[in-house]
């Protein structure tokens, strides 16, 4: 299994992200009651619709999918409609244990707004949303609330990407159809699924 980076020439037009839960209900046959378990494994859908391009291009991006070979290779995806995200020191893990959604920083710069509500983080190879505002102390600590939660413990000192963080995902569809359009070809939608190992 390869993993690869996504070209920058291939521009997305349109990209849509879900998150795909692994959360279970279940419903009392009895009184209709109800009780959720949270588990971790909750995996990012992300669909790219490409739009027209030129046919060199095209026929690149074309390859590319091929050298994904399908559900074998892996290719690090941002959220191409967010835009990059300022960074504020130099900030790293001080402790990010698995099946939790929040941890402790340091490395930021003193007594600012390091993330905003809605901003992405990138621990490791998992792709995270932050869920509330973070503030950093005078000393550069902060904690992250985000979502999902950790698959994994992450040792202290790890590296925290914010500028543009990724995750690695897998083709799990589309991008099988060709829809010439004058002397431009359009690649229809490439659909992934976060991809990761225990």
């Amino acid at each position: 299994m390869e993993i690869y980076d996504w070209p920058a020439e291939f521009r997305v037009r349109e990209n849509a992200l879900d998150l795909e839960t692994m959360g279970r209900v279940f419903e009392s046959p009895f009184d209709g009651s109800e009780q959720t378990v949270a588990t971790p494994g909750s995996k990012w859908l992300m669909e790219l619709t490409m739009g027209k391009m030129e046919p060199a291009v095209a026929r690149r991006l074309e390859a590319f999918i091929a050298k994904l070979d399908g559900k074998i290779n892996r290719v690090r995806l941002w959220d191409f409609a967010h835009p990059k995200q300022p960074v504020h020191g130099a900030p790293i893990v001080s402790e990010a244990l698995n099946i939790r959604t929040a941890m402790t920083s340091r490395g930021w710069k003193p007594s600012t707004l390091v993330l905003r509500d809605g901003d992405w983080l990138q621990v490791g190879d998992e792709l995270k949303r932050v869920t509330a505002d973070v503030w950093s102390d005078q000393s550069g600590a902060a904690r992250i609330a985000f979502a999902p939660m950790l698959r994994k413990s992450h040792p202290s000192g790890t590296p925290l990407v914010v500028e543009r963080p990724m995750g690695v995902f897998r083709l799990d569809g589309g991008g099988k159809s060709r829809r010439p359009s004058g002397f431009r070809r359009d690649l229809g939608t490439l659909k992934f699924k976060e991809s990761f190992y225990p």
